[in-house]
């Protein structure tokens, strides 16, 4: 039986110490992905008036998804 858990890092060199952290306490990887958080309306629309092609510089920062997994301990 396998225990499970999911983090979410900001950037990823916090995802690579994460990882390494979580090895040391007996977790393994089984996945990961990047996770698209798309435009901040805020920012894209005062970009967008001032110039539209500066509107694509809205995008918010990706986040990246770890799920980790390890034998349950009873």
């Amino acid at each position: 039986m396998y225990e499970t858990r999911i983090e979410i890092y900001n950037n990823e060199r916090a995802m690579n110490k994460g990882i390494k952290e979580m090895e040391k306490k007996g977790w393994e990887v089984v996945g990961s992905e990047v996770v698209p958080q798309g435009y901040g309306f805020f920012k894209t629309c005062c970009l967008g008036i001032l110039f539209f092609p500066l509107a694509l510089l809205g995008r918010k920062p990706v986040k990246h998804k770890v799920e980790f997994r390890r034998e349950k301990s009873e």
